[in-house]
């Protein structure tokens, strides 16, 4: 699965049902950005704040991943991927 599909596939998500249900997978994407966006990574974990809030978040971090380079490409995918295991086994 690439990166592009994941971030596709929780893009969908939130489109359909709102943030709330891709919760898991916003908070792995935030740890696993949090050293190059962390203000972004701090609103997209915020569900305290306002839906709009973590929606643009979101797609700030998504701008920033699809421009990342291969390797941090890679990272953030090998993360995303450990935490769906995790969760789908739990």
């Amino acid at each position: 699965m690439t990166l592009k599909s994941i971030l596709n596939d929780i893009a969908d998500i939130i489109m359909a049902k709102g943030t709330t249900a891709a919760r898991k997978d916003l908070t792995a994407l935030a740890a696993a950005v949090r050293d190059t966006q962390p203000g972004a990574a701090a609103a997209l974990t915020d569900w305290e704040g306002s839906e709009i809030a973590r929606e643009r978040a979101f797609a700030v971090i998504r701008h920033e991943v699809v421009r990342a380079g291969q390797e941090r490409q890679f990272a953030i995918v090998m993360d995303l991927a450990a935490f769906r295991a995790v969760a789908l086994a739990a």
